[in-house]
């Protein structure tokens, strides 16, 4: 059965539009009905919005040294009613620069389960499986990508299920916890159409949003 998904959009760095106009077709594909909006105040009104997920793919709410711009993070209203609704048996899944976020917002960094820290210029990368099958991950094996590869601070008590090698050292790149009655999914991989249009990460997305909202 389909599910009611608000996509949240917008921050820096990223293109938002492109991410839009080529996961919509995926998501209803599989007969999702999908809200796209860059609203940031939507977050407040979950309650009365009928949603069973929360999709998450911002660049905002950046601590930067260089004096530039940014794009401003979560308020607290705002990450606490997203962090409630989860709880109560909502659906997050957090998508590639969202851990930004978590930066400037404590709420936000405890519900996602983790935090961005930096990542080198895009580079080929394989992302792997853990052993033990999770139902995110079900049927995906090893696939490479051309990303960003996303170094990111996580919570220990969050189960990661694939991981990628940066110069000797392993990363996770999909992750998920629950959160009381709700749950929360976090895939890493994601900054442009390259990958936006594989199968194996179509498959992780489709599949996170199943058990997100199981």
């Amino acid at each position: 059965m389909g599910k009611r998904i608000l996509m949240i959009l917008g921050g820096t760095w990223h293109d938002f539009e492109g991410f839009a106009a080529a996961t919509t077709p995926v998501l209803e594909s599989a007969g999702h009905q999908v809200t796209a909006t860059y609203d940031l105040e939507t977050l407040t009104q979950l309650d009365a919005g009928g949603h069973d997920l929360v999709l998450l793919n911002t660049c905002i709410g950046e601590v930067r040294d260089d004096g530039g711009p940014t794009a401003p993070g979560l308020t607290d209203a705002q990450a606490e009613s997203l962090a409630s609704w989860v709880r109560g048996g909502g659906g997050l899944l957090s998508l590639h620069a969202a851990t930004v976020a978590s930066q400037t917002s404590p709420v936000l960094h405890a519900l996602q389960g983790g935090v961005f820290v930096t990542h080198p210029p895009q580079f080929s990368f394989t992302v792997y499986p853990l052993y033990g099958e999770h139902p995110i991950t079900a049927g995906v094996t090893a696939f490479a990508v051309h990303d960003e590869f996303y170094v990111q601070a996580y919570d220990p008590s969050v189960e990661i299920h694939m991981v990628a090698l940066d110069r000797g050292v392993a990363h996770p790149m999909v992750w998920s916890k629950s959160e009381e009655k709700g749950r929360v999914a976090h895939i890493a991989m994601g900054h442009d159409l390259g990958v936006w249009s594989l199968e194996p990460y179509q498959r992780l997305v489709l599949q996170a949003i199943a058990w997100l909202t199981a």
